[in-house]
């Protein structure tokens, strides 16, 4: 199975930002970086996207509203990790919440993580808006959005030269990508999503598809402060490849495939969708959920600091 069979195009999307980069100036890489008087602020919006719809899907089936507080995490981490990437802190977060009838049972959850998420990460919830829709959405469905305003971590960052090393840090699943793709081979395969396949893992499969999104703050923090970090890669759409080359000044990448950890729910997900590898690598983060750009120097002392990570390739 490939994202197109799904209904998702990667080539569409790439041909409209394209052309919206034409129209308009200032256009970042993972977040936009402005000037507003003498400060240097970091814009970011995105969203959860078709996971959403998994993780309603579940709570339907089980009451588990844990599942609806994780979305709540995955919106802000889409939005902070972006932020974090261009060498930012986010400061200030706002949501829009849309839905066909507002349901308070669902909305409550959603919003405790979101509340939980921007604490994780230093970040403040300002405010943000709630829309029923009912001629747009159906009942049960809801969308959202976030929005983050940050600022950098430390003044100017270093050019990414080539010989720089590739630092990478684990997912802890499949984060908020993919899911249109992985919900039609829960179909395809008729997979019963309140199961426990062992070679998945030991949760039902669920909760290991819906996992959280990790909020590398923290690492990101340290990364760039002590370890005088050049740039970031946030690993969402478009997978390892086309992320990290966003944040290599424009030199190329040479990745070590045969390096990377594949969670086993992802490789349950892979093998029952007979996926090819050159479209796991497109879509999915394959265990890789963010990536530091560094110096070589560097790279023995942030192996011996942070055990899960590793080194993921050069820049060329």
């Amino acid at each position: 199975m490939r994202y197109e069979d799904a209904g998702v195009s990667m080539e569409r999307a790439e041909e409209l930002i394209g052309w919206l980069k034409g129209k308009t100036k200032g256009i970042g890489s993972f977040s936009a970086r402005v000037v507003l008087g003498d400060r240097v602020i970091l814009l970011s919006v995105d969203g959860v996207g078709t996971k959403i719809l998994l993780a309603l899907e579940y709570y339907k089936k089980t009451g588990k509203s844990e599942v609806l507080k994780w979305i709540g995490q995955d919106l802000v981490a889409m939005v902070s990790n972006d932020i974090l990437a261009d060498g930012g802190k986010t400061e200030f977060f706002l949501d829009y919440y849309a839905t066909g009838r507002l349901n308070p049972e669902v909305a409550k959850p959603l919003l405790e993580g979101v509340i939980e998420a921007c604490g994780k990460v230093g970040a403040k919830l300002v405010g943000g808006e709630t829309a029923e829709l009912p001629d747009m959405l159906p009942q049960g469905v809801f969308d959202v959005a976030g929005f983050g305003v940050g600022t950098p971590i430390k003044g100017r960052l270093e050019r990414v030269r080539s010989g720089d090393v590739l630092i990478a840090f684990p997912s802890s699943g499949f984060h908020s990508n993919g899911f249109s793709l992985i919900r039609k081979v829960l179909r395809t395969r008729n997979l019963n999503i309140t199961r426990v396949y062992t070679e998945a893992g030991r949760r039902p499969l669920a909760e290991l598809l819906l996992k959280p999104t990790r909020l590398y703050w923290r690492v990101g923090r340290e990364m760039f402060l002590k370890f005088n970090a050049k740039r970031g890669a946030h690993i969402t759409g478009g997978g390892i490849t086309e992320n990290v080359l966003r944040a290599t000044d424009g030199r190329g990448v040479e990745i070590h495939w045969d390096r990377l950890k594949i969670p086993r729910v992802m490789r349950f997900v892979l093998r029952e969708g007979d996926i090819p590898d050159e479209e796991a690598r497109r879509v999915f983060n394959l265990g890789v959920g963010f990536v530091f750009v560094v110096r070589r120097t560097y790279v023995k002392e942030i192996l011996k600091r942070f055990r899960s990570a590793f080194v993921l390739g050069e820049v060329v």
